[in-house]
């Protein structure tokens, strides 16, 4: 209920009903803006995308024609390129092996000129332990060690058919060179280098890759191949939202390579970057627009409006000084102005009123200092009478100076305030004369430290209670009833100090329908308003208290004992008499 009653009122605000106002306007321009941006960015990916497509298809198709001039060439290169058959037979075969590799040697070379992509051939015959490598790059060394070892890894397995061809990879100084090997009759194998790394750099992709069958990274181009492994494991698990690359992938069929382009997604939106930025430092701009647009509403609007609301609810609770400064804008000022011809006609009335509530308040205040009750007073008259035949001049002499107090305390009309202490002497003279009604029966503790005695008290205010408890608390003519009254101090709101007095007894109690009542009765004075009699001391206590201190420093509050009987605690501001 609580919060449906806060949701109403925030909802309700006339602040959010501005702040509502303006995300309304402001939200469609923001939407089109983002729209726009992000049309732009795809229309531009999709033109960089499509272009990146046809340079990667040409280029396979040209690397396809590579490897398939390549292989060509090694598949006719015995018969028709070497022509063996042309050597004379008489040479020794030492004699005839030499001029064989001389022969391929040079045919190599010269082949080498017109396949400039083409790295470096092999020539290999394991039946002469015969390795000739032609190549037009730096490194021989190296290859011809890699190329030994490899040749004869090849041979020994006996896995490439006559007629075929076979790839093989080697890693030479961080470089990828993949190998087709073919085998011929009578078991030769001749292999075509080509060096991937330059393979890349001749697509001209700024990053670039070249992926197995088993899309393991042989070479990179712009990028280390670990970056790039990492990138496509991202892309493969879609952790990357917001990718940094946008990836371009084509496989050939004829070599069995996967050829990847890695575009940056900052070149590709290199041309956009007006918008980025626009959508970029949009959030901030717009908070730093609300947050003017709200101080802006707020000081020329919502603070004169909450002030003038502010001296409403200070004149609601009673503040009548309350005025309004003339600091606003002219509309504002005036209603400041009437607000404050208004405040102060409202003291004005006020004042009137209460001075008139005051005198008639003094008036029903004695009238009810004068007031005695007729039973009590017949009832002590017959106790001493019963006394006097019993021969008992003691306790009539006690009696009768108890009861000269008790008089002499009731119709005192001269002074309006008492302390403490000569209030609860005079409940202890009470209580005294009703232990001589119900002696064995009745008994009380009153107890007061010494500091709280100068405490300032309307008179008669705790008789109305001590008196409800004995007529309707205590009902069982046989059994005990003890009324205990104590006094205490507690902090205020205000950090003042409140003295509480208890009274407490053992009696039958309140039913809890009669005890809401009794509340309710105390706090708003409707059994005043109603007629009803029977609470009407204890409501006057309230007001007498109330117009002493305060109503917001005053309070009496009922409760049931868990023992039985009824509690009732009434607080008011400490000041000495």
């Amino acid at each position: 209920m609580a919060r449906r009653a806060w949701r109403k009122a925030f909802l309700n605000s006339i602040q959010t009903k501005f702040v509502l106002l303006f995300i309304v306007v402001i939200a469609p321009l923001v939407a089109f803006l983002i729209y726009v941006n992000t049309y732009a960015r795809n229309v531009v990916r999709t033109q960089v995308t499509d272009s990146y497509e046809k340079t990667l298809t040409n280029f396979i198709n040209k690397t396809d024609e590579l490897f398939m001039g390549a292989e060509k060439y090694l598949a006719n290169f015995l018969h028709r390129e070497l022509d063996t058959t042309a050597i004379d037979y008489p040479f020794r075969e030492e004699t005839r092996n030499t001029l064989i590799k001389v022969r391929a040697n040079n045919k190599f070379t010269y082949m080498l000129n017109f396949m400039p992509d083409v790295d470096s051939f092999t020539y290999y015959s394991p039946q002469h332990s015969t390795l000739l490598l032609t190549t037009n790059r730096s490194g021989y060394v190296q290859k011809f060690k890699a190329a030994q070892d490899l040749m004869r890894d090849v041979a020994e397995s006996s896995n490439i058919a006559y007629g075929t061809f076979r790839s093989a990879f080697v890693m030479i100084y961080g470089e990828q060179y993949m190998i087709r090997i073919y085998r011929d009759f009578p078991d030769v194998y001749l292999s075509a280098w080509i060096n991937l790394h330059h393979l890349l750099e001749s697509l001209g992709a700024v990053h670039s890759a070249i992926l197995s069958q088993d899309d393991v990274v042989l070479a990179s181009h712009g990028l280390p191949p670990e970056r790039v492994e990492q990138i496509l494991n991202d892309r493969a698990k879609r952790r990357a939202a917001n990718p940094q690359y946008f990836l371009l992938s084509q496989y050939s069929e004829h070599q069995g390579l996967r050829y990847v382009i890695l575009i940056p997604s900052t070149d590709v939106l290199q041309n956009l970057s007006f918008f980025q930025k626009v959508i970029y430092w949009m959030p901030a701009v717009i908070f730093i627009v609300v947050v003017f647009y709200i101080a802006f509403i707020r000081r020329f609007l919502l603070t004169p409006m909450r002030t003038l609301i502010r001296g409403m609810q200070r004149i609601s609770h009673g503040d009548l000084d309350t005025r309004i400064r003339m600091n606003a804008s002219n509309e504002f000022n005036y209603m400041n102005s009437v607000f404050n011809n208004m405040a102060e006609e409202i003291k004005s009335l006020k004042v009137s009123v209460y001075e008139e509530q005051l005198r008639v308040q003094l008036a029903e205040m004695k009238q009810l200092q004068m007031q005695i009750n007729p039973h009590f007073y017949s009832n002590s008259l017959n106790l001493i009478s019963g006394l006097a035949q019993l021969g008992d001049q003691a306790s009539v002499q006690h009696m009768t100076q108890l009861l000269a107090r008790y008089f002499r305390y009731v119709t005192s009309s001269s002074r309006t305030v008492l302390t403490l202490k000569e209030e609860l002497d005079h409940i202890r003279d009470y209580l005294t004369i009703q232990q001589y009604r119900y002696p064995d029966i009745l008994s009380f503790d009153i107890s007061m430290p010494d500091e709280l005695g100068s405490a300032s008290v309307p008179p008669l205010t705790l008789q109305p209670f001590v008196e409800n408890s004995i007529i309707h608390g205590y009902q069982k003519k046989t059994s005990s009833f003890r009324i205990r009254i104590t006094c205490g101090t507690e902090e205020a709101a205000d950090g003042g100090t409140l003295v509480v007095v208890t009274l407490e007894d053992n009696g039958i109690g309140v039913e809890p329908a009669k005890l809401a009542m009794l509340r309710q009765n105390v706090s708003d004075g409707v059994a005043r308003a109603a007629g009803e009699t029977r609470h009407l001391g204890i409501w006057n206590v309230y007001r007498r208290l109330s117009l002493m201190f305060g109503e917001q420093q005053v309070s009496i509050r009922f409760e049931s004992v868990d023992t039985g009987g009824l509690r009732v605690m009434v607080r008011f501001p400490f000041k000495s008499a």
